[in-house]
């Protein structure tokens, strides 16, 4: 079936999802982030089932990893990395509909796209320390292996150890958090029960102030840079608000575990609308001045629909 050519611009080719073998359950990411060397290493864990009979291999884009190993159902399995793709080969074939599991352990080191260091330096001394991920369009696969492709859905979690006094902020329930006092680490651990894109996967991480809200029975944060609580409150303060018209408009309440909005500096986009856990550029932040005169709120109602409509 090709363009229809009322609708396509003039040499635009017919682009289709890719093949794949395995339809994605579930992905488990647990890793150690040092900021400072912008490296993040650990383990992601792939739940899959076989979408076909006698299937012998599982793809998973990777660009710039180095791997440290792959395992299929805990035994250690071979595979080639080329062209920014795992090819994992299964100890034997698998039948249709049969769950697999397969742990990948990797690093990458100062990616070029989907994970973002922020830091200052002798021109931006002021720059505040974070780390963001940015996962639209194909940019999953510079931080963590996966099917990247929006039409597979897959439930989540992030299990992010992180620099004492960061605070990491992922899509889903935070389950726990705990401190290592003698690493002088501190260690988040999201799930995302609602399956959804890995372009939709996020982390970020900063030396975050968190004010609470709510809408209903579901916790609503705003995550900023110590000092900007106010200036905060004057952006994402009508959350509340925007979360109750659209869940009565839309006829669908709003769907995740918390909704979280945080102030990311040096963002590349205006905001971006990770699965309960929207990412905004931190120029939307309002001072009293300004605000006489500008507001964010189209912006995050923006973001905010896009909970249902793109995300859902």
């Amino acid at each position: 079936m090709g363009l229809d050519a009322r609708f396509s611009l003039k040499g635009a080719s017919a682009t289709y999802a890719p093949d794949r073998t395995f339809d994605t359950e579930h992905v488990r990411i647990e890793f150690d982030l040092d900021i400072v060397r912008e490296r993040l290493r650990g383990t992601c864990r792939t739940r899959l089932r076989a979408l076909k009979g006698e299937t012998t291999e599982m793809v998973f884009d990777a660009v710039n990893f180095n791997i440290h190993g792959v395992r299929w159902n805990g035994r250690r399995v071979k595979y080639t990395y080329k062209d920014g793709q795992i090819r994992v080969q299964a100890p034997k074939p698998v039948a249709a509909d049969t769950r697999v599991t397969v742990d990948i352990d990797y690093e990458v080191v100062k990616p070029k796209l989907g994970l973002h260091f922020i830091k200052p330096d002798r021109r931006y001394p002021k720059r505040p320390t974070q780390v963001w991920t940015q996962g639209e369009d194909e940019y999953a696969r510079y931080w963590f292996p996966c099917h990247d492709a929006p039409h597979d859905r897959t439930t989540t979690e992030v299990i992010a150890t992180v620099p004492a006094g960061f605070t990491a902020v992922s899509n889903g329930k935070l389950v726990a958090s705990s401190v290592n006092r003698g690493r002088r680490t501190a260690t988040f651990h999201y799930l995302q029960s609602i399956p959804h894109a890995t372009y939709l996967v996020t982390l970020t991480v900063g030396r975050f102030s968190e004010i609470k809200d709510k809408w209903r029975s579901v916790p609503v944060q705003y995550f900023c840079e110590k000092g900007r609580e106010d200036d905060t409150r004057r952006a994402f303060g009508k959350t509340p608000v925007m979360l109750e018209v659209f869940s009565k408009f839309i006829g669908v309440a709003y769907p995740y575990a918390k909704y979280a909005q945080i102030a990311a500096a040096d963002f590349i986009y205006g905001g971006m609308e990770n699965t309960s856990a929207t990412t905004q550029t931190d120029a939307a932040l309002l001072d009293a001045r300004s605000a006489i005169d500008y507001t964010s709120d189209e912006l995050v109602a923006h973001e905010l629909a896009h909970q249902w409509f793109g995300d859902y």
